[in-house]
């Protein structure tokens, strides 16, 4: 009777052991992952914390689908030597998780701060630095120049112990699933279709592309192009481990082993949210249709932005109604300004108080394609009461400042359309940055045992605020920085309407290649660009060409434009020096100058370029061009192979890289941060007549100057007296000597 009491005692335990591993294994483990402060902030110069007072804020990205179990902040940074006492202190959403000592005698500063769970929220948190530092016990100057803490952003950082949830399989909550809260560098999103892409799946696959861009909004996004498997059983392994799901699409009768049972038919294009067979971790979207071309209707539904989508995991798109091509056109031509006026709301600025002893100001970047024009600002701002009268906002272009507003009246005041005027030659072709700068001065500044209150320092600036441009003459040369910056390479070449995407080929890598291409300029252009095209070969009827495809695919047109000869090697027009003439107004031409202020001003420079062939081309390199055919932009990506070319355009969709890009050239290697361009501005300029440029050296070097005109001189006496002897000789007579004999006279 024990023998089996204790048999069964054993094999219970043994039983529930089992469960508990079981259950065990299936509990999902904790991720580690570490993000440095300069990777949050862009940035990897110090952070300075200045005065009494240093504060500074970083936001800290958490994924919806993240369960944090730890998290921890390593903190690094210098404190001045000067200080004697001061605190350094650190709150997240408003709790303060931990504060260090700041002291001049041990000026480093080194500490691991733990920030509890429950603090936290999904979303960007609030992370404040707030530094009190002090340099003496009475009197303290509050803007002492000692008063200061730099914290090391790439020396500090955030590690995080977190686990993954299910994502909801509900449409209303594709935004989370497709989050730009992430922590990774980038992220790669396969695309699987049961068979390579046609020309209908390939429009489909462009809106996809557009959809999964501007929902990441700033985050780079590679996608992957492949083939479904036929069974989904090894899906979830075959996943890049950084890949947050999947996105699958072709016709129902292909789907049937992926769409659910309870999904119809018969309704029209669906799509559908689910997870990844094997992994509820990662979510997988399916685009079905019973055509390749009714996938597009659905396709398009995922691409424009604020759709309403159902609570449900998945939704039939009946029909969708486009506004007329004209009525397009025309509402794009309406809102070109007659005046070329246009507000900062058009540079995504928004209206912001700028306040405090060290605001910063607000910079804005704005695209001058004109050759000495002028620009004129109008400001509308608002300040605050008990100012000092030397407070003002200024006006400053490219680091020079143009203009100021006064900000002296104590009772505040505003201004509704202050102008502040740009001379021509203060904006450069290209790319420009405005910035509004305010000093702000409190009625009293400290020291001494005087009061200080900076809290009324503060001025707001509106997006209603207007530029306007005046003159200048049109440069029409098609540059990678704007292509970068607003999706097109001229000012004038269309985004959407009017624009191709173009294939050399349709395999999987350059269609990726293109797709990641699509899903970058539709973060550039911040919305979707549901008429531009994607196609296998020429487009007819394009103003806005892209090319992209390895150099042996790539027509021989395209490759002439993109400077590639025929044996792969590198033709290119290397800038030597740029040239231009201008006029010169002396000080009573008013009317002269009045002429100008209203005709077209001088002709824009022209480029001397070098022709040079490099043999052999690029071996694992990929380049990006941009040339005129036909008055029309021609812009090409290319590579010597399809995966070299997909591996090259998914660095350069990465912030560093894709910034780089200037000028009509530029070349990259796949996996290094650095991009080789080369444009007309890197070329020296001259704009001297012979008379101007003398006046210039002469200025420069007037000893040396007056030495060589003492010389000139001195030749040109020797060459006058030279030439009056020997003009003599040559036609005057010969004249006898006179003899002289004082004595004999007398």
């Amino acid at each position: 009777m024990w023998w089996p009491r204790s048999s069964a005692l054993w094999g219970a335990g043994l039983l529930s052991c089992v469960m508990a591993l079981t259950t065990a294994r299936a509990e999902p483990l904790p991720t580690e992952r570490q993000m440095s402060l300069s990777a949050i902030m862009g940035s990897t110069a110090p952070l300075r914390l200045r005065g009494v007072e240093g504060e500074a804020g970083v936001s800290l990205p958490l994924p919806p689908n993240w369960t944090v179990q730890q998290l921890r902040l390593r903190l690094r940074a210098t404190a001045s030597s000067a200080l004697t006492t001061g605190s350094l202190a650190v709150s997240v959403n408003g709790h303060v998780v931990g504060q260090v000592p700041l002291d001049g005698r041990s000026p480093r500063v080194e500490a691991d701060l733990d920030v509890p769970p429950d603090v936290l929220r999904h979303g960007y948190n609030d992370v404040r630095l707030q530094a009190v530092q002090h340099h003496t016990d009475r009197c303290e100057y509050p803007l002492a120049p000692e008063l200061w803490t730099d914290v090391d952003l790439t020396g500090s950082s955030f590690s995080v112990k977190h686990t993954l949830t299910a994502p909801p399989t509900r449409l209303d909550r594709l935004e989370d699933l497709f989050s730009r809260l992430t922590w990774a560098p980038r992220v790669v999103l396969p695309v699987l279709t049961p068979r390579p892409a046609s020309a209908e799946m390939l429009t489909a696959l462009n809106l996809v592309a557009q959809g999964v861009g501007q929902r990441l909004d700033y985050v780079p996004v590679q996608l992957r192009t492949g083939r479904l498997p036929p069974g989904l059983a090894s899906l979830a392994t075959s996943l890049p481990a950084d890949a947050p799901g999947i996105i699958v699409a072709g016709r129902f009768a292909d789907l049937a082993s992926v769409l659910p049972p309870n999904v119809p038919r018969n309704r029209g294009p669906i799509v559908s949210l689910q997870h990844v067979p094997g992994d509820d971790t990662r979510f997988m979207v399916v685009f079905a249709a019973e055509t390749e071309q009714d996938l597009r209707l659905a396709a398009a539904a995922f691409a424009m932005p604020a759709m309403p989508w159902p609570d449900t995991p998945w939704a039939a798109v009946a029909s969708i109604r486009m506004p007329p091509l004209g009525s397009v056109t025309g509402v794009a031509a309406s809102l070109k300004p007659s005046t070329q006026a246009y507000p900062l709301s058009a540079l995504g600025y928004r209206t912001a108080t700028l306040k405090g002893l060290q605001s910063g100001g607000t910079t804005l970047r704005l695209w001058h394609d004109a050759w000495q024009g002028r620009i004129q600002t109008r400001v509308h701002a608002s300040y605050t009461a008990g100012m000092a009268p030397q407070s003002a906002l200024n006006i400053v272009a490219n680091g020079v400042v143009h203009g100021s507003i006064p900000l002296s009246e104590p009772a505040g005041g505003s201004y509704d359309n202050y102008a502040v005027s740009l001379p021509a030659g203060a904006l450069r072709p290209g790319w420009n940055t405005l910035s509004f700068e305010p000093a702000l001065v409190p009625q009293t500044r400290g020291g001494e045992c005087q009061p200080f209150f900076p809290g009324n320092l503060a001025v707001t600036v509106y997006d209603d605020s207007t530029i306007q441009t005046f003159g200048g003459s049109p440069m029409r040369r098609p540059d990678l920085a704007l292509l970068a910056q607003s999706g097109r390479p001229t000012p004038g070449a269309p985004v959407g309407v009017g624009m191709a995407v173009q294939l050399a080929a349709g395999d999987d890598a350059t269609v990726g290649a293109a797709m990641t291409l699509m899903a970058k300029l539709t973060q550039v252009f911040k919305g979707p660009l549901l008429r531009t095209q994607m196609a296998i070969g020429p487009v007819e009827g394009v103003r806005h060409g892209i090319w992209v495809g390895a150099l042996g695919q790539l027509p021989a047109a395209v490759r002439n434009a993109a400077g590639i000869g025929s044996e792969g090697e590198l033709v290119d027009a290397v800038p030597l020096i740029q040239s231009s003439s201008v006029a010169v107004l002396e000080g009573g031409d008013t009317l002269q100058a009045l002429r100008r202020h209203i005709e077209d001003f001088d002709a824009a420079p022209s480029v001397l370029s070098a022709g040079v062939t490099l043999r052999p081309g690029p071996s694992n390199r990929a380049l990006a061009a941009t040339a005129l055919v036909r008055d029309a932009p021609m812009t090409v990506f290319t590579a010597p192979t399809p995966a070299t070319l997909e591996a090259a355009i998914g660095t350069l969709v990465a912030h560093g890289p894709w910034s780089q890009l200037k000028g009509d050239r530029a070349t990259w290697r796949p996996g290094e941060e650095t991009v080789q361009t080369h444009s007309a501005e890197d070329a020296p300029f001259t704009a001297y007549s012979l008379r101007g440029g003398l006046g210039l050296w002469i200025s420069q070097y007037p000893w040396t100057s007056l030495f060589l005109l003492i010389v000139l001189l001195a030749l040109l006496v020797w060459f006058t007296r030279k030439a009056l002897d020997i003009y003599r000789r040559r036609h005057l007579p010969p004249q006898p000597a006179q003899r002289r004999d004082d004595g004999a006279r007398s």
